[in-house]
């Protein structure tokens, strides 16, 4: 029996690096391995993170994750897929030289710093168990409507271990005065510097509807604009901030590693909120108060265990909801499906990649 006839509401709605992810219900999808070897070890890496945040209470800005092992990890369905499919339709590029030359929407200011105050706290509650997220880009940015969730584990590390991934704008290489933070010419070890600068130039996107350097011609060839991107940033020079002054402020403390912790930097996202209270509302799990944002993290953490489980950003969702979810996704994993769909390619087991809720905002071109 076809696994689409023994499964009928599975279908398959993203490709990544290492992975596939198919849909298995209108809240949930299961992530499995693309097959070798190299995927699975890689894969098995992102469950004992899984494993390790098991033990703690939810945060609201990770992508929530119901069950995992080694063959699939069922998690809470993000419709919008990432920030960076969203950005890359709203910009019009020249088509000779791929230079940015127009973005068509921009997210209103409140919602932009909602999700600047999210991905800082999300990366803060990590860091308040020695974990660097380690691949902080905009394609491991997930989004369902207007929410935002930090997602892709699989290079999440403690904190001084090498770093790995180093993709540029969102990582940079040291230079020869950098001999402090690790060998010129490398991305160094993973910390509150190799976060904070990921965080900074995801806030340049989210702030400006592109990438660094995206919308300059640095080289007569296309092919070469990367290598002088990344060249750029290893001298630590940076386009010119011409927005919010207080955003471009943090933005350019993130660059230029002016946070002590990435705790430090989520208090300054917070009083992004509180500046506009009557804009938009705070992100879930924060309250305004004189603690530290981190302590609020805690708090609201702990609030929360035996209280609620947030299930596809529905905060007030009971256990009882989050159990039979969870028996859902046991039910699927006793059956064989992760196994089942992690043993071929989507299109040889019989199915095609569909985007089935991306809203018509995200794509907007």
């Amino acid at each position: 029996m076809s696994i689409q006839r023994q499964f009928p509401g599975v279908h398959w709605v993203w490709r990544g690096g290492m992975s596939y992810v198919y849909e298995v219900h209108p809240l949930i999808v299961v992530k499995v391995p693309r097959p070798g070897e190299d995927k699975k070890d890689r894969f098995r890496e992102e469950v004992k993170i899984y494993e390790l945040l098991s033990r703690h209470p939810p945060c609201p800005f990770l992508v929530h994750c119901f069950l995992y092992s080694e063959d699939g990890i069922f998690l809470e369905y993000m419709r919008d897929i990432s920030l960076a499919y969203c950005k890359q339709f709203n910009m019009v590029r020249d088509p000779e030289t791929r230079v940015v030359t127009s973005v068509r929407y921009m997210e209103p200011l409140p919602l932009r710093k909602r999700w600047m105050n999210d991905l800082a706290q999300g990366v803060a509650f990590l860091e308040s168990l020695n974990l660097a997220h380690g691949d902080l880009r905009a394609e491991n940015i997930l989004l369902d409507r207007d929410r935002l969730k930090i997602a892709d584990f699989d290079y999440t590390a403690e904190f001084g271990t090498d770093f790995e991934t180093c993709p540029c704008p969102y990582a940079r290489l040291l230079n020869s005065d950098e001999a402090d933070q690790g060998a010129p010419g490398t991305a160094g070890v993973l910390g509150p510097r190799t976060e904070q600068f990921a965080l900074g130039s995801l806030y340049y996107l989210i702030n400006y509807g592109f990438e660094l350097y995206d919308d300059q011609c640095l080289a007569d060839d296309p092919y070469d604009h990367g290598p002088r991107v990344v060249d750029l940033l290893q001298q630590l020079s940076f386009p010119k901030l011409e927005g919010d002054p207080i955003i471009d402020d943090i933005i350019e403390r993130c660059w230029h590693n002016q946070y002590r912790t990435i705790a430090d930097l989520a208090t300054d996202t917070e009083a992004l909120l509180e500046q506009h209270t009557d804009e938009a509302p705070d992100a879930a799990g924060v309250v305004p108060g004189r603690d530290t944002a981190l302590a609020r993290i805690v708090r609201w953490l702990w609030d929360t265990l035996g209280a609620a489980q947030s299930i596809n950003g529905q905060a007030n969702a009971s256990d009882e909801s989050f159990s039979s979810k969870q028996e859902f996704c046991r039910d699927l994993e006793e059956r064989g499906l992760p196994r089942l769909l992690a043993s071929r390619e989507p299109m040889e087991l019989g199915f095609r990649m569909e985007h089935r809720h991306v809203s018509e905002q995200t794509t907007a071109s």
